[in-house]
């Protein structure tokens, strides 16, 4: 038995779908995961327990496949974080550096440091050093303490 064909075939064009790529409930899900946390860098562990909390429950195997699918077709770029794990964005419309962030050595999450003012001088000063050297495509990552962990480590050292 045939299924009926719907009016919309599965690569018809969906505004923000790569093209190439079928639009399929988990592509969808995984899209608009990432619409709404433009400035995450997420594993695929965390994609994929977003998408339960979502209700979109999406099989590991499937999230793997799929964020590799979507960085090949330029939706989302990837890049892999002191712990060598994979981390997935989304990749900006105009090509561009990527944005610098803070890598917790705590909580292993990840924090754009885009709109901190201070730091921007710094990291302009290390991009046009890089590019005098011939490096070009910089990816800059701080390791350090983020906020929450920060908090949590003095309140452990005054008790």
């Amino acid at each position: 038995m045939t299924r009926p064909r719907t009016s919309v075939p599965h690569t018809a064009r969906v505004a923000g779908l790569p093209p190439g790529l079928r639009s399929t409930r988990a592509t969808r899900a995984v899209l608009a995961l990432f619409d709404t946390r433009s400035t995450a860098a997420l594993s695929p562990a965390e994609v994929q327990a977003a998408l339960e909390r979502a209700g979109e429950p999406v099989n590991r195997v499937t999230v793997y496949r799929l964020l590799d699918r979507l960085v090949a077709a330029g939706a989302l770029q990837r890049h892999v974080d002191a712990a060598r794990i994979s981390r997935y964005g989304r990749r900006a419309t105009v090509p561009q550096e990527p944005p610098p962030r803070l890598e917790c050595r705590n909580c292993s999450r990840q924090f754009a440091l885009a709109g901190t003012s201070a730091l921007q001088p710094a990291i302009a000063a290390l991009r046009e050093a890089a590019a005098a050297a011939g490096l070009h495509d910089l990816d800059v990552a701080v390791r350090g303490c983020c906020p929450d962990c920060s908090a949590a480590a003095s309140g452990e050292g005054a008790a």
